[in-house]
């Protein structure tokens, strides 16, 4: 699985790290929105660097101030119960021993983004956060991203991820290896 890897890519949420304390946060957001601008937010949400209060006041979709600070205490609420998943640590651990470059590319709202940073004791070699780039996986732009940041041919990094669109068959559209995080827990789990 390994023969020829220099890199290992993370996606963040379902792959490294999770959600111990859902609220729908992204879900009341959405629902605060008219029909009508919620396609420029979907398209716009993951692609900038806002807070989740920045979103409502800047489509002025005039929310209930109740209903506004709903959704930030439950964007409060998931992005601190943000941890890593079962048996990532080790595998992340066994990665670095092996001498291998780890880096994390997700999609994510930028509170999401600052808690995935929060939640990791060793950091990775290289960060790709959509909100930072203005990029969404799979546009082949932001898997460009982590390969320049770590200076390796798309050959040399295996894309590891729980959505076959987003974590799969884009990073290979770009050249990645990419396996499922449930097949890299298996080939890693101890004898």
């Amino acid at each position: 699985m390994f023969d020829g890897i220099e890199a290992v890519c993370f996606d963040a949420y379902g792959t490294l790290v999770e959600i111990t304390d859902k609220r729908g946060a992204i879900r009341q957001l959405f629902k605060a929105f008219p029909p009508e601008k919620r396609v420029e937010l979907k398209h716009r949400l993951m692609r900038e660097s806002r807070p989740i209060s920045d979103w409502l006041e800047l489509f002025d979709v005039g929310i209930d101030p109740v209903a506004a600070l709903d959704i930030q205490e439950r964007v409060r609420i998931e992005v601190s119960s943000v941890v890593v998943r079962p048996r990532m640590a080790d595998i992340w651990a066994m990665l670095r021993a092996k001498g291998l470059r780890l880096a994390i590319c997700s999609n994510l709202a930028r509170s999401y983004g600052l808690a995935v940073r929060g939640s990791l004791l060793d950091p990775p070699d290289v960060e790709v956060f959509s909100y930072e780039v203005g990029a969404i996986k799979p546009e082949r732009e932001i898997y460009t991203h982590v390969l320049d940041q770590l200076s390796l041919d798309p050959g040399k990094v295996l894309f590891v991820g729980d959505t076959v669109r987003s974590d799969i068959n884009g990073p290979r559209l770009a050249g990645f290896r990419a396996i499922h995080v449930a097949d890299l827990e298996t080939a890693m789990r101890p004898a």
